[in-house]
This record gives structure tokens, C-alpha cells and sequence, in this order.
């Protein structure tokens, strides 16, 4: 035999009185039909809610809600970033540029298109969405430490915290 028992509501069942945040309230199953019914109280209103089939009860919190954290910049500042970087040759910049590059085309402003190697060396072509135009951006050998360290770099730059992880580069 299968028992479903409906979610607690936003409000109470008499008063219709919405809960606020971190509001302590009461709830109770009701045996109806064979059926538990779930009915939602505010401490007021719990002493007028009558006996009925109460088949058990409980004291319930509404959650907080979590603070919303901005976690990255307006992405045309990783942009404008990326096109200032598109001729730098000095490592850490390039490896910032690819890092860049990883999230933009994650947010859909660079596309993959291909890639190719040159000299030993690898290149992403990607598609600017925005510019309707290709460009290269050198694919460097990092590891996870290194995208991890170009990423903090990339939080320290535009005031944001880093991300906690980051996947295969």
C-alpha cells in the first residue's frame, strides 16, 4: 500500500496567514478516507484547529532562505577581458585567455568550431558569437592546479570568489 502525504503549504489552514522566514508553525496528518491529510497551522491558530483524525503532529521551521552570492562578474567583463588578452604571448595570460575562453563558451558567446596544431601546439578556433568572427586561442598543457590557480586569479580580478572545483580542461 502506497501513502502519499502532500507537502506543507506556505499558509495557514485557518487564518490563510502566510508563514514568514525562519517561522515556527505546526503540522498535522489527519486520517481521512484512509487517506493522511497534511494541514499546515500557525502557533495562533493551532489551539482552534479541533481534534478530527489527528494521526500525529509536529513542529516545523520555515528555512531561511539563503543569501544570494553574485559568484562571477557581468560576463562582459570576462569578454572585454578575453579580447584585451587575443595577442599576448606571456604564458600566465595565455593560460588566463584559455581559462576565459572556457567560460565563454560555456555562457554560449564563443563557440567551438575546431581545432587544429601548428608547431607543436594546439588551437581551439572559436566562434564569437557577439563579433560574428573566429578567433584561435592557444590550448595550453595545464593541470588541474593550474586551472585552479587561473581561475582564483580570474576571482581576484573581477572581486568575486572562485569556484570550488573545476572539471577536465
Amino acid at each position: 500500500m502506497e501513502w502519499y502525504i502532500n507537502k506543507g503549504s506556505k499558509v495557514c489552514f485557518l487564518c490563510e496567514r502566510t508563514f514568514a522566514e525562519e517561522e515556527v508553525y505546526l503540522s498535522a496528518l489527519y486520517d481521512e478516507d484512509n487517506a493522511f491529510v497534511r494541514k499546515d497551522f500557525c502557533e495562533e491558530c493551532w489551539d482552534k484547529k479541533g481534534e478530527g483524525n489527528i494521526f500525529s503532529h509536529w513542529k516545523t521551521k520555515v528555512p531561511k532562505k539563503p543569501e544570494t552570492v553574485q559568484r562571477y562578474a557581468n560576463i562582459d567583463v570576462f569578454y572585454d577581458l578575453f579580447n584585451k588578452l587575443e595577442n599576448e604571448e606571456d604564458v600566465s595570460r595565455v593560460n588566463f585567455r584559455y581559462v576565459l575562453s572556457l567560460y565563454l563558451m560555456r555562457k554560449k558567446v564563443l563557440k567551438l568550431k575546431t581545432s587544429h596544431k601548428s608547431n607543436g601546439n594546439e588551437y581551439l578556433v572559436l566562434h564569437n558569437v557577439r563579433e560574428d568572427r573566429d578567433t584561435e586561442v592557444l590550448k595550453p598543457q595545464l593541470n588541474k592546479e593550474e586551472v585552479l590557480a587561473v581561475t582564483d586569479e580570474i576571482g581576484k580580478l573581477v572581486n568575486c570568489e572562485p569556484q570550488a572545483s573545476v572539471g577536465n580542461a
